[in-house]
């Protein structure tokens, strides 16, 4: 048995029918050769049969804990069979970008069955479009199983080159009996026992934590949003349908590296300045920007330096920064963010990055799936104040070797789901030479994806333009 952790089990307790935790996420695949065979359900299948004992989580299953008093365990799921998590898809005509948009934009809100293993690839055919592509992959796993630290992994066990050389035992070991519900009961019981004991402590260093982390608020130059209700009511808060609108596009990498260099910005502020572009000029022309500037809510790594690659869990943290979508010049924004971010940055490694985890790990469901649902409630119920407005994840894929057989990936586009406070994801992926930019939207926030990604590229020009 594997306990979930507190961050694993709160992409549980958010999930409505409305509200899904499942990220969805797309490889395009190109050929060796023009008249290399495309690939097959067999193929996929035989991949992950072949790689599956690199993959112990996609074996497992959720195994609730009676009463709610801890979080859910995960088991060897008896009846796991590859056959159940891989499906097919064909594109209609012609196959092209747009098709392939509404294809992820039908799949994104679409909810796992939580009683079997938290993962499904779908082989798309069809592509026809112009590009070099194919064929496409798509990957739906749910948060609770993953962050993208260990998505990362993940896939590169499944798609590298090296993982495919490691031995491979002759057989995988026999599934345990599912654990009875009194030794769930005991073992929580203890579990909890012992975390509540912890508690009197944890009050007086968090206490003490946050009352440091004000202190540094209240004299920093640059301002950082607090975790909650800084970031203006507007319309990408506002809640919608169990539907999502989808969009991609590519930036160059080495254009934003030049912007980076003489600013001192880091290669995540530009990233966050051409997202706060994008988005000025998609309100603007709406009637729909705040006066006051947008919050980003930026997820990072948790892992400490040096640690291990791991294949399943949750250990990121997040800081809030402001976008500046209030300041005009696109330089002084950008300047102004990359202050924002660092800033940021700095209060979150004096708040810690375990901080939140641990209590996050003590609370159980019983408590906590109300208490996520109460939170969202309040968000909607004052429309005025947000703690955020939309989530932007940067992430760098280090592998350039990914493949399945003679099918090489060739583009990356990663996503996670939307909340019912925010109705915004933008995902960016640092891919070979390009960064791959994903957009997933609820309708009544973002009614035109498409026009919102060009205007990722006139984004990126406003700067080049004024940096020079």
């Amino acid at each position: 048995m594997q306990r979930l952790g507190g961050s694993d089990a709160g992409f549980l307790f958010i999930e409505t029918e409305e509200q899904t935790s499942v990220c969805v996420d797309l490889t395009e695949l190109v050929a060796s050769s023009p008249d290399a065979p495309l690939l097959t359900v067999a193929d996929i299948r035989q991949r992950v049969t072949d790689r599956i004992h690199l993959l112990p989580s996609w074996r497992w299953r959720l195994q609730a804990v009676p009463l709610g008093i801890h979080h859910p365990v995960w088991i060897e799921d008896p009846e796991f069979d590859v056959d159940d998590h891989i499906r097919h898809r064909v594109l209609p005509a012609p196959g092209g970008p747009a098709e392939v948009d509404a294809l992820m934009a039908e799949i994104e809100p679409q909810r796992l069955d939580l009683r079997h293993p938290l993962w499904q690839l779908i082989l798309v055919d069809g592509l026809t479009g112009p590009g070099e592509a194919r064929q496409a992959l798509i990957y739906r796993l749910h948060h609770s199983l993953c962050d993208g630290a260990a998505l990362l992994h993940t896939l590169d066990l499944l798609l590298g080159d090296a993982a495919g050389e490691l031995p491979r035992p002759a057989a995988l070991p026999p599934v345990p009996p599912p654990p009875t519900r009194r030794t769930l009961l005991r073992q929580a019981a203890r579990e909890q026992a012992h975390n509540w004991r912890q508690i009197p402590g944890m009050v007086k260093s968090t206490k003490h934590i946050f009352e440091t982390v004000e202190a540094r608020r209240e004299e920093a130059v640059a301002e950082v949003p607090r975790p909650m209700g800084d970031a203006p009511g507007s319309i990408l808060n506002r809640p919608g349908p169990a539907e999502r609108t989808y969009a991609r596009t590519i930036l160059p990498l080495p254009e934003l590296q030049e912007l980076r260099k003489p600013t001192g910005a880091t290669l995540n502020d530009v990233a966050l300045a051409i997202v706060a572009g994008a988005l000025r000029s998609y309100l603007l022309d709406r009637g729909e920007l705040p006066a006051k500037a947008l919050v980003a809510n930026v997820p990072v790594s948790g892992d400490p330096p040096g640690t291990p690659p791991r294949q399943w869990g949750n250990r990121f943290a997040n800081f809030f920064a402001l976008l500046h979508t209030d300041i005009e010049d696109p330089v002084e924004r950008l300047l102004a963010i990359s202050a924002s971010t660092a800033e940021a940055k700095l209060q979150l490694a004096m708040q810690g990055h375990d901080t939140l985890t641990e209590w996050l790990d003590r609370m159980p469901p019983l408590v906590g799936r109300p208490a996520a649902r109460t939170m969202v409630k309040r968000s909607a119920r004052n429309p005025d104040k947000a703690d955020f407005n939309v989530l932007v994840s940067n992430v760098r894929v280090p592998a350039n070797d990914w493949r399945i057989g003679e099918h090489r990936v060739r583009h990356v586009y990663l996503s996670g789901p939307i909340g019912d406070d925010t109705g915004l994801n933008i995902t960016v992926v640092g891919y070979q030479d390009e960064l791959h930019v994903t957009i997933v939207g609820s309708p009544v926030t973002i009614d035109a994806p498409r026009d919102l990604a060009h205007r990722f590229h006139t984004s990126l020009e406003e700067l080049r333009a004024c940096i020079g």
